[in-house]
């Protein structure tokens, strides 16, 4: 209801000085684009601004709704509802939730990092955050601000639910690479296990895999005990 409620006071703002077009797309999206009418109606019209311009002038016009919304939350996650990636677009629904995260995790070490194809489309997000994701020598249990990383992560998430997820682990390079192998995965398991302990459905995590020591981060020796990590990448559903 809370949803549905969000998304009739997102089409109501700009609706009546809008184009015939833009109209039918912003009340489709107000109508919580749960339904196969609602977001179908979005994408249909999606479909007919075949212009590159037309089309990002429709997406702006539901950014800038999002937007305004979001300001008014005084903070608050607005999120989206199920079925609103279909009719959105992936690359408009990542930029909202982007958007969204930076506007209230920013301040506790939370961003999302667009990963694009060769043309410059966004297809995926990929998590940053300060303390990232991190674990102690030879152990796959998460404390600390480790832990409250994934405890934000997963309000956010739940709030986006047309996002899947893959999760990797890493270690760094001590000891023998079997060993190395078994706890990097450990770690990812570790995260996914906490994410669904709040309420993150396990359904969503389409990749859990542990690398090793194999891709140490970028400037970091293989050693160096900052490669102990998990890393997060948000995908859409297909």
């Amino acid at each position: 209801m809370k949803k549905i409620t969000l998304s009739l006071l997102l089409a109501g703002m700009l609706v009546s000085s809008c184009s015939e077009n833009a109209k039918r797309l912003l009340i489709a999206t107000g109508i919580g684009c749960g339904t196969g009418l609602a977001f179908g109606a979005v994408y249909d019209e999606m479909q007919r601004a075949k212009d590159g311009k037309e089309r990002k002038k429709l997406e702006n016009q539901v950014f800038n709704v999002f937007k305004k919304k979001k300001a008014q939350n005084n903070g608050k996650i607005v999120g989206l509802a199920a079925g609103c990636a279909a009719g959105l677009g992936t690359g408009l629904y990542l930029n909202m939730m982007k958007e969204d995260i930076k506007q209230n995790f920013g301040k506790d070490g939370i961003e999302l990092e667009d990963v694009k194809d060769r043309n410059g489309d966004i297809t995926a997000l990929k998590v940053k955050m300060d303390g990232d994701i991190a674990f102690e020598n030879g152990k796959s249990d998460l404390k600390g601000t480790g832990k409250a990383n994934i405890d934000k992560l997963s309000e956010a998430l739940l709030a986006y639910p047309d996002t899947n997820l893959a999760v990797t682990g890493h270690a760094n390079k001590t000891g023998s690479e079997s060993v190395n192998l078994k706890l990097s995965e450990s770690r990812a398991k570790e995260v996914v296990s906490i994410m669904s302990d709040n309420g993150v459905e396990k359904a969503r995590v389409t990749s859990v895999r542990g690398l090793g020591s194999d891709q140490p981060l970028p400037g970091k020796s293989p050693a160096d005990g900052a490669n102990r990590r998990v890393e997060v990448e948000i995908l859409p559903k297909s």
